[in-house]
């Protein structure tokens, strides 16, 4: 697949939204040295309020954002190095300190590695303690309602998939795997005796039930069985006396929380049930669905009372305020949305919190577009880091993106079916389709069991031509061809064998074709009219810029997208 190729990277605008509409806040807060300003907030995670309900907080791939509840407002980032991807995370019940998974290796006193969790200061983001024990990232947190134990879980596997950690004594209960595949979700009761897990494996391996623990022992008690498809969230009502679990069936299963008797079951959410909250009062379910929308369910009357719409894309999480006035939802599409729990009315959408994998600078220097795991082209002001403009690139994943030599035009190269759009670089009409494949070659794909992936493009200096690479992942060869810019029509294949094909760039008389690839870190070269084979000369060096690091077409800043899902611009020296 291209992520076994290409690193993902996420460069977001911090922009977020007051009441009633759409307001662009303060992109640089917590911007790291060096850097003039960044574009991003990285890809949303988990949202939580704080227990005294005076902040939002959102994991995402750089650390955890406060934000003002009523207003949306950005207040301020817990930044935590080097991370790749939103965390799971958890208040204790004072607010004084948060507890997060982590997703990267640490090595312990011996010497080996396991993936930790980590305790911080809720004010200063100060890391106080850190426990090592999971065997893979860490995917859910929870702390016992007195604030004594945090429970940590895991997709570890065989064993030790939960863990209870002392938050006093640093012990830990390790718990014996009773889910086939680890843990996704550790959910305590409000009354502490008792907590819930949730297993992984969505489509392959999963138990579809949830399962009932000692909050002190971590001893299996209860199992909820009857979903016929991965319960995927868990939520204790607030006297803890049931519990609603949700599952990619598309329904919510009511329990008793104390012998585990099924209740009810309530339809709910076209494309699965994806995340639950109760509000304070234990009067309404809130249910995030795979499609984006939010319902609410009346826990009396066991009716739907309302719908949220807004969201395009699926829910990650929901949060209620512990006043029950406010419901915050975050999406895959980008948005955390507030709303007002009794109204149903938007009260802000904080923007911002997509993934994006690529960047390039306009041909003035202007501008830098981005392209998202979403589908969506983004369009940034290259000084300011304000968003200029969006479009929708495809219904696929963008792997990457480019400018014409005349600024005119984007290529998008996405995941579905491996093709590159030309669109309008200013109102993203699509121009013409770059397509490597008909109907005979897909079936001989298929039948070969082989994967065709689209990489690297590039825009000869006339605009004229296209030069893209790609490989056959499953066989382990790659591919050069050439594009007419204007019809999306393959003048030419250059190279076709072993090795991918990492980059490709045209000579700056455009003569030439320029290739790295698996191929011992050597450089190749061809014809650009012949496809000959030429003799690789000190020219032929890449100049400095990559995915990564992209430099201005006027030479005085530079745009790098980092590991930690950001963009961050930097005056060149």
């Amino acid at each position: 697949m291209k992520t076994s190729f290409f690193l993902i990277f996420t460069a977001i605008i911090v922009s977020v939204c007051s009441l009633p509409s759409t307001a662009e806040d303060n992109p640089q807060i917590g911007l790291p040295e060096g850097a003039i300003a960044r574009i991003g907030k990285g890809s949303v995670g988990e949202v939580h309020f704080s227990p005294d309900g005076s902040q939002l907080a959102i994991s995402t791939s750089i650390g955890i954002w406060f934000h003002d509840p009523q207003t949306g407002k950005a207040l301020e980032l817990l930044p935590r190095p080097n991370i790749r991807s939103p965390f799971a995370f958890a208040f204790s019940p004072d607010g004084k300190r948060i507890g997060i998974g982590v997703s990267e290796k640490k090595r312990n006193a011996s010497g080996s590695s396991r993936y930790s969790v980590e305790v911080w200061d809720a004010t200063t983001g100060e890391a106080k303690e850190m426990r090592l024990g999971h065997l893979h990232s860490v995917q859910s947190i929870a702390f016992s309602p007195d604030g004594n134990y945090i429970a940590s879980a895991s997709a570890d596997g065989f064993n030790n998939t939960a863990r209870l950690w002392n938050i006093q004594t640093g012990k830990n209960i390790s718990i014996r795997s009773i889910h086939p595949n680890g843990i996704n979700l550790v959910v305590f009761s409000l009354d502490g005796p008792t907590f819930a897990t949730v297993g992984s494996g969505a489509t392959v391996g999963s138990d579809n039930a949830a399962y009932l623990s000692d909050g002190k022992t971590g001893n299996h008690k209860i199992t909820l069985t009857g979903h016929t498809k991965q319960v995927s969230c868990v939520a204790y009502s607030p006297d803890s006396k049931l519990i609603a679990t949700g599952s990619y069936d598309g329904t919510i299963r009511l329990w008793d929380a104390t012998t585990g008797t099924h209740q009810t079951t309530l339809a709910a959410a076209v494309g699965g049930v994806r995340a639950l909250a109760y509000s304070p009062d234990g009067n309404i379910i809130v249910c995030g669905g795979g499609n984006g929308n939010v319902q609410l369910w009346d826990t009396q009357t066991l009716k739907l009372k309302s719908a949220l719409t807004g969201h395009t894309a699926r829910i990650k999480s929901v949060a209620y305020s512990p006043d029950g006035n406010t419901i915050a939802t975050g999406s895959s599409d980008g948005t955390v949305r507030l709303w007002d729990a009794e109204t149903g009315k938007s009260k802000a959408v904080l923007t911002g919190y997509m993934r994006i994998n690529t960047a390039a600078y306009s041909p003035d220097g202007k501008t830098i577009v981005t392209g998202n795991q979403d589908g969506k082209v983004h369009f940034w002001d290259a000084s300011t880091a304000a968003l200029k403009n969006t479009f929708t690139g495809d219904d696929g994943i963008i792997f990457n993106i480019t400018y014409s030599p005349d600024g005119k035009t984007v290529a998008v190269v996405s995941s579905l079916d491996d093709r590159v759009l030309l669109r309008d670089a200013k109102t993203g009409k699509h121009k013409a389709t770059l397509e490597h494949f008909g109907l005979i070659d897909t079936i001989f794909l298929l039948l070969q069991n082989r994967e065709y992936d689209i990489g690297p493009i590039a825009y000869s200096p006339d605009g004229n031509t296209i030069v893209t690479g790609g490989d056959y992942y499953t066989v382990e060869k790659g591919t050069v061809y050439l594009w007419d810019a204007w019809t999306g029509i393959r003048k030419r294949v250059i190279f076709k064998g072993p090795g991918a094909v990492r980059t490709v760039v045209f000579s700056k008389d455009g003569k030439r074709i320029i290739a790295t690839g698996d191929w011992k870190n050597e450089i190749r070269v061809w014809h650009a009219t012949t496809g000959k084979e030429l003799t690789p000369t000190p020219a032929d060096i890449p100049r400095s810029g990559s995915k990564r690091l992209l430099p201005s077409p006027d030479g005085t800043t530079t745009a790098q997208v980092n590991r930690d899902g950001t963009v961050r611009i930097r005056e060149r020296k």
